[in-house]
């Protein structure tokens, strides 16, 4: 009578345990999707709520001198393959298994988006900040070919030295002189770039730099040259204040590093961007590359190609395919319909923001 108590006491509990977690699930997935489907209000959470969250994970991961993301994806991955290996074996029942899953994958998805991943939501940068879109036409990427190479040139300075923490700490200082017309909230938890757990692997397939949006933590690659430092720097801070699309965080890095007083990390400014902008010249104006590219100061072609030869010494092709079809199905997942190809949509925010960003006093 007992035995048949207990069985019956343990049939509820679960039929409770399963009903909780399919209104947790179910609140989650309508919340996400209400978030999706509503800009105002995800930018209601990024500017109100975000903040705090920020505070809270980065003080969190700030105790750590490693990559607490890193080890947290490992021992996820790890958790997934016990899950699967225990319902192979017949450990646990399929019950039991689809119960831990669904919990776990919940937990997963309601972690990121509300720790950070809402960010893909909010409003794009021209609604944010008031800036007008200028057209991208042949005409107008001419001119502003010109001008921005012109700037590029004159940018130009041997980057032999770099301490990481004193460049760290301009960026820092930058962003929070221009914070105010970049419209970010300032200063949104700590920003300690980590190193990769796995740098050797990240490496291989051509990643300079990452954020851990569960942690809230940056990762910067130390094998990038130190020309490029600073600007990979500031793109994963722009993450951290919130920016999700890799073009935005592009423009928000570039307008950092060119406001800043230290004359190497405003020449990382324009040597990281100017490859997105041969490009578009290339594809829109194909007539003018050469000449176009022809103006470009030899020194700063020297360093681009020795970046490009850099990275590729190091890259395992299969992995560096699998990572950019994973990121690119990832960020079209997210609603940026370009996936990978966002990166170099950069140079159409900086023909309509040029003059009003590099100019802040």
């Amino acid at each position: 009578m007992k035995q048949t108590k207990r069985r019956t006491s343990k049939r509820t509990e679960k039929k409770r345990n399963f009903i909780s977690l399919f209104i947790f699930s179910a609140v989650v997935i309508v919340s996400v999707i209400l978030f999706s489907r509503n800009a105002s209000l995800s930018e209601w959470y990024m500017n109100k709520i975000y903040p705090s969250v920020a505070t809270l994970l980065s003080a969190i991961s700030a105790l750590s001198p490693f990559s607490v993301y890193d080890v947290f994806i490992v021992v996820a991955v790890l958790y997934l393959l016990k899950l699967i290996l225990f319902v192979i074996i017949r450990q646990t029942s399929f019950k039991s298994f689809l119960f831990s899953l669904v919990r776990f994958v919940t937990i997963l998805i309601a972690w990121f988006y509300f720790g950070w991943g809402i960010s893909y939501f909010r409003k794009d940068y021209y609604s944010r900040t008031n800036i007008q879109e200028t057209t991208f036409n042949a005409t107008n990427l001419r001119e502003f070919a010109s001008h921005f190479i012109s700037q590029a040139n004159n940018s130009y300075v041997e980057f032999e030295v770099m301490e990481k923490e004193e460049i760290r700490k301009e960026i820092e200082r930058t962003y929070s002189h221009v914070h105010e017309p970049l419209v970010l909230n300032y200063p949104n938890g700590k920003r300690r770039a980590k190193k990769m757990i796995f740098e050797s692997m990240f490496t291989k397939m051509g990643i300079s730099g990452y954020y851990g949006p569960f942690f809230n933590e940056i990762h910067i690659n130390n094998y990038s040259l130190n020309f490029t430092y600073p600007f990979t720097l500031a793109h994963e801070m722009a993450h951290q204040f919130g920016i999700a699309k890799e073009s935005e965080a592009n423009l928000y890095a570039f307008i950092v590093c060119a406001n800043s007083e230290d004359e190497r990390i405003r020449y990382s400014a324009y040597v990281s961007v100017i490859s997105y902008l041969l490009n578009d010249v290339r594809a829109l104006i194909p007539d003018e590359y050469e000449e176009i590219l022809n103006s470009v100061k030899p020194e700063i072609i020297e360093d681009l190609q020795r970046n490009r030869q850099h990275w590729l010494s190091a890259r395992n092709e299969t992995l560096s395919d699998v990572q950019n079809k994973a990121y690119d199905a990832y960020l079209k997942g997210n609603r940026i319909s370009s996936g990978r190809e966002n990166y170099s949509e950069v140079v159409g925010l900086l023909i309509s923001s040029y003059d009003s960003f590099t100019t802040i006093k």
